[in-house]
């Protein structure tokens, strides 16, 4: 794939006429890691995604990444503690992406609505990464190896989502558009639905999640707005 030899070329660039060396990571001054798009750390979180998500937690190893990148495992642990380290990592960079993605369409203070629908629209243009992520997280935690850090990658997901579909919940019923609902609780059906939608596909690969997600979109859009204006299909 094309994430693999991009890791691959990370160990072919450096001093003319030699062995090269790691491309230096940015870090911030607490030591953390910068993960920018393209870089050597960016490219092996994304083909460990894939392995990740193709076969699980437990099996996969560090060595195993190394070889699907084509690079020596030690240039993994030039940028990742541990294999542990590189699945939190991995985690968050997808979710950050998808929250960059999610801001930059929602900059200009959209109304509630919009902000909804975005929010539900993200999941069919980037349903393949999410379920990937979706995956990762449901075989990690069926194991008996969790770690806080990891759990705290997983939990932000949501949290995050939580807090974007409740503020614009609330917001659209103090601004009198919305029916007075449970923002909360009408937030957790939403997020229940999209990951019904992300596992459903696994399980039966021929399911429509795109006309499903926007079915559930259509239909709590209507609820929220009481009932009164019911939009169109799709």
């Amino acid at each position: 794939m094309t994430e693999q030899k991009e890791a691959a070329g990370t160990r072919t660039r450096g001093r003319k006429g030699g062995a090269s060396s790691p491309q230096r990571a940015e870090r911030l001054a607490d030591g953390s890691l910068v993960i920018t798009p393209g870089s050597p750390p960016d490219l092996m979180c994304r083909v460990a995604l894939d392995l990740f998500a193709d076969q699980n937690y437990q099996s996969v190893t560090i060595k195993d990444i190394a070889v699907a990148c084509a690079i020596n495992p030690s240039l993994i642990y030039y940028y990742f503690e541990n294999k542990e380290d590189l699945f939190m990592k991995t985690i968050a960079r997808i979710v950050e992406e998808a929250f960059e993605h999610f801001g930059e369409i929602t900059k200009n203070d959209p109304s509630p609505e919009k902000v909804i629908t975005e929010w539900i629209e993200l999941h069919i243009r980037q349903y393949v990464k999410l379920q990937k992520v979706a995956k990762m997280s449901l075989d990690y935690a069926s194991t008996h190896n969790r770690t806080p850090l990891v759990d705290r990658a997983i939990r932000d997901f949501y949290e995050k989502e939580a807090d974007v579909l409740g503020r614009a919940i609330a917001k659209g019923i103090q601004n009198g558009e919305f029916a007075p609902v449970n923002p909360a609780e009408t937030a957790l059906f939403i997020s229940t639905f999209l990951d019904g939608a992300l596992f459903r596909n696994v399980m039966f690969p021929n399911f429509n999640y795109s006309r499903a997600i926007k079915t559930m979109r259509r239909i709590v859009l209507d609820h929220l707005r009481g009932g009164r204006a019911a939009g169109k299909p799709g």
